[in-house]
């Protein structure tokens, strides 16, 4: 079964804007708790692009909107085929938004769980392309920390992985800078003041550790250790396990129990290949130091590819491989909303679900 991404857009709805950034507004992609993410046209560029609104009352929140403003600094660090393009944002809006490349496909997680697991050329394409998207984004000194199945599009190019919601830079490698703040706060608590917000990392910090999906989350940020880029690495494990199984590497279950099988348990790697099965394993290790980092673990899934003398690195490669191995996947972009859906009390979600 192919991969294919959505047929139709969700129609726009009363108060939805019709424009932003010189952009105009077609439809609908998605809505969640943060914002809305809409399609829109412009001139000179090949299929939509995507436009992240934020809502009204997170717009309102100013430790929201810098972290909105955060997204949008690491993301335009970024270059990588395997990463949707970052194209402009104004985070001093009275909504902020953030426009990227919109990227058609279903995420790997709806694919699978509606055709099943991925194979042999689609396994190996998904796990070299998604690598490469760490090597990108740990060279440009980030850490993404929400590497998952519903954040991975399977576009006709390979594998893309998108939303930086909750990424942060890689953290300051000063060994005495986590006593020195401690001391500091202790000493605004002795004196009987707030901590002010402007301390050295403590604003994105204290709020950024809250968050993440429970069961694809890292063993070292259940145990309220750093989260560091080879954080990235092991999500990138339970990802790939994902993929070849069909289903979680830790099941399903309340958030106090994921958080025990993550930090104590092994992920299910059944059907993984054994070469791609043995970096999955040094990728989900427990102690993030013995996991390889981004660009090895990126040289090993290149050399797994069979009849290939020299694999090579780096996204050129990566590209390669994919051409020669993404070959399961027919997407195009979705069309513009019907007129008149909503007056006949058409569903636009059942046409957007449909392959």
């Amino acid at each position: 079964m192919k991969a294919r991404g959505i047929r139709r857009l969700h129609p726009l709805e009363p108060g939805d804007p019709r424009e932003v950034g010189g952009h105009r507004v077609v439809g609908r992609i998605g809505s969640g708790g943060m914002g809305t993410v809409y399609a829109a046209d412009s001139p000179g560029v090949h299929g939509y692009l995507a436009v992240k609104v934020i809502h009204a009352e997170q717009a309102s929140d100013h430790r929201f909107r810098d972290r909105f403003a955060l997204e949008a600094r690491l993301l335009s660090r970024v270059n990588s085929p395997s990463v949707a393009r970052f194209v402009r944002a104004d985070v001093q809006a009275e909504l902020p938004w953030m426009i990227t490349e919109y990227v058609p496909g279903p995420t790997l997680r709806h694919h699978v769980e509606r055709y099943g697991r991925l194979k042999k050329g689609m396994l190996l394409g998904l796990a070299a392309g998604t690598a490469e998207a760490l090597r990108a984004i740990h060279a440009a000194g980030v850490v993404h920390r929400d590497l998952k199945p519903s954040n991975v599009v399977l576009s006709d190019k390979g594998p893309k992985l998108v939303d930086f919601g909750i990424a942060h830079p890689v953290e300051d490698p000063d060994p005495t800078k986590w006593i020195r703040l401690r001391r500091m706060r202790r000493a605004y608590r002795d004196l009987k003041l707030p901590s002010p917000e402007t301390l050295p990392d403590e604003r994105i910090t204290a709020w950024v550790d809250k968050l993440g999906t429970p069961g694809w989350i890292s063993p070292e940020q259940y145990s309220r250790q750093p989260t560091t880029q080879r954080s990235d690495v092991f999500l990138w494990g339970a990802t790939v396990a994902f993929a070849a199984l069909g289903h979680d590497p830790f099941g399903r279950a309340d958030a106090k129990e994921m958080a025990r099988r993550v930090l104590f348990e092994e992920p299910d790697l059944e059907y993984l290949p054994p070469g791609l099965k043995r970096v999955v394993v040094a990728a989900t290790a427990k102690d993030p130091d013995e996991r390889p980092d981004a660009a090895e673990l990126l040289s090993e899934v290149l050399a797994l590819e069979e009849g290939v003398d020299t694999p090579g690195t780096g996204a050129a490669a990566v590209r390669g491989l994919l051409g020669r191995r993404w070959t399961e996947v027919a997407v195009r972009a979705p069309a513009p909303p019907r007129e008149g859906a909503r007056l006949f009390g058409r569903s636009p979600a059942r046409d957007q679900s449909r392959p």
